[in-house]
């Protein structure tokens, strides 16, 4: 009998430790390093989604784990998501930076994929488009490369970080309509980067560059390269606050960009729900908050069912918007 109580209350025992934490129970997610992809060249927006994100994640203690930062570059962001749905499909530890950029490309058929071939996490902010030169450059003010335009639109050349008919693209050819210009006289020059297109300016390649706000902050602020107008609905603040709307000169243009993540095809609900959680804390944080304002970005969270939604009248929003502008027939 003492050996039947003493085989219980053992066993008993055993049963608790199990239901502890740290007792040989499953590790609670993650359990590991963690990977942010960049599907890009460094110095461009998907790049600096990656690293701010990590670093405020691990400064402010919401990750604990370390966050590797990978560049992948190639196809515009189609190389990294070919990689996770092929090769990494069901890994739990990695996202993958993703923007407006891959909807217009989804949109055009320029990527096989679609976001039902992946697991949408996270819409995190907006960065406005803009259009800037060099600090050197003739154009001191966006009315004044509209004028020049106007008289040589087969000779100005634009650097963007996204393919022929992308987003940059179709920035190029809205501007162009609203002011007259046939999107077949744009001479676009597409970038794996906006940080490779960006180089393309600063080297005297191009006229002007066509990206993203929070891409060339950093430069603004330096002086290196000249703002000339934003792509917005909202006047920005920081290094921005005096640079005009396209709609302060009268062009009906406004080009935002969302930016975040994508997981894996195979990503659990655990994991999901944890960075559905801990980005919704991230966004809430000073740190964060300071670096929304450094770039320029402004916030935007999404996540779930409204993400999914989102991304869907997105795609095609800008079929129809590509068609309007000639870029696809």
């Amino acid at each position: 009998m003492k050996v039947f109580i003493r085989f219980l209350f053992v066993g008993l025992l055993m049963s608790i430790g199990l239901l502890l934490p740290g007792s040989g129970a499953e590790a609670a997610y993650p359990d590991k390093a963690l990977e942010f992809i960049a599907p890009a060249n460094p110095g461009g927006g998907w790049d600096m989604t990656c690293r701010l994100s990590a670093k405020v994640l691990n400064e402010t203690g919401l990750v604990k784990n370390p966050i590797a930062v990978i560049n992948k570059p190639g196809g515009f962001g189609v190389v990294a998501m070919t990689d996770i749905i092929r090769n990494r499909s069901k890994d739990q530890n990695v996202l993958v930076a993703f923007s407006a950029v891959l909807s217009t490309q989804m949109a055009i058929q320029k990527n096989p994929y679609t976001y039902k071939d992946i697991t949408p996490v996270a819409a995190l902010f907006v960065d406005y488009g803009t259009i800037a030169v060099r600090k050197d450059s003739p154009y001191a003010t966006m009315k004044d490369l509209i004028e020049s335009w106007k008289k040589n639109p087969g000779v100005l050349t634009f650097a963007g970080s996204s393919p022929p008919g992308g987003l940059d693209h179709i920035r190029m050819a809205m501007l162009a309509k609203a002011i007259g210009i046939p999107a077949k006289n744009i001479l676009y020059v597409a970038f794996q980067s906006g940080g490779d297109a960006l180089s393309a300016l600063m080297g005297g390649h191009v006229t002007a560059f066509v990206g993203e706000a929070g891409e060339i902050a950093g430069f603004a602020e330096s002086g290196a390269v000249r703002p000339l107008t934003v792509l917005g609905d909202r006047k920005l603040t920081g290094i921005f606050e005096k640079i005009p709307l396209a709609k302060d000169l009268g062009l009906d243009v406004s080009s935002p960009n969302w930016r975040g993540f994508y997981a894996a095809p195979g990503m659990s609900k655990e994991p999901l729900r944890y960075w559905e959680d801990t980005f919704g804390k991230m966004v809430k944080t000073k740190e964060w908050n300071d670096v929304l304002k450094k770039q320029a970005w402004v916030d935007f969270l999404l996540t779930g069912e409204k993400l999914r939604n989102f991304l869907a009248k997105e795609i095609s929003m800008y079929q129809g918007l590509a068609k309007e502008l000639g870029l696809v027939k």
